[in-house]
């Protein structure tokens, strides 16, 4: 699913909204027009707990969306957390270490830093992939990690540093993983027409009382909107739209 704006994103929900009204007003003029509803008392047998089943599918798959997405939203806030504390503590060797004070490390990790800010980050929500030119700055802060753990002849600062570093690489590729949440279009539509299952049930169990029905309608029509809308709202990309993660983390090392 391509990657969609905030705006977009803010259009699409109220299409939902809308769309999901007018089905819900639709459903309840069939079961209140004098025409059509005494067809539909023909059916009154239907209970109240058959209520229960299309809730409790909707419930579980919508559950089981937003949870897959919220994970991957939370892989990839940890992602970002892990190599801004990497490039942090990267930094603090380059300043702290005496052999290293003459070194470009500390520079380089900075330059790569706010290259991820003002570079990669409009990739990351528009093309989902990375930047050739921060991808040239990853490469030679690459290059002065290696140096300056050279010229600290495998003593314990080489080791935090080269740790430190790992800890940036594969924060980075975690990062770069999860550009997108690519949602399979009958994962979508299973739980859209689950929701109309369910106004249409409970359509059914209030058709004796009118008002009733109406007041239960609006409410079950809210209800289903709230996770739907939700959903709608996060499964294009972790780095755009409303919902969506910070670059905050690596304004920090500027």
């Amino acid at each position: 699913m391509p990657n969609i704006n905030a705006d977009d994103e803010i259009t699409l929900v109220l299409i939902i909204i809308f769309v999901f009204s007018a089905i819900a007003v639709i459903i309840s003029s069939i079961f209140l027009s004098p025409k059509t509803r005494p067809l539909m008392l023909q059916y009154e047998g239907v209970v109240a707990p058959f209520f229960g089943l299309p809730a409790v599918l909707f419930s579980l798959l919508s559950a089981l969306m937003g949870t897959s997405i919220w994970e991957n939203y939370n892989v990839a806030a940890q992602a970002i957390k892990s190599e801004s504390q990497g490039l942090i503590q990267i930094i603090s060797l380059a300043d702290t270490v005496p052999e290293l004070r003459d070194n470009n490390l500390a520079n380089a990790t900075r330059i790569y830093a706010k290259s991820i800010v003002e570079e990669e980050w409009q990739t990351l929500t528009s093309d989902r992939k990375d930047a050739a030119q921060t991808v040239e700055k990853f490469i030679a802060m690459r290059s002065d990690v290696f140096k300056a753990t050279n010229q600290l002849n495998n003593n314990a600062e080489s080791k935090v540093l080269m740790n430190a570093f790992q800890a940036v690489n594969n924060a980075r590729s975690i990062r770069l993983a999860h550009t997108s949440f690519d949602v399979h279009p009958l994962r979508l539509s299973g739980i859209l027409l689950l929701a109309v299952l369910l106004l249409t049930t409970v359509a059914f169990i209030h058709v004796v009382k009118p008002k009733s029905l109406v007041v239960a309608m609006s409410i079950a029509t809210a209800t289903v909107l709230v996770p739907i809308c939700l959903i709608t709202l996060t499964f294009s990309s972790p780095y755009i739209g409303v919902i969506s993660i910070s670059n905050k983390a690596y304004l920090l090392i500027q």
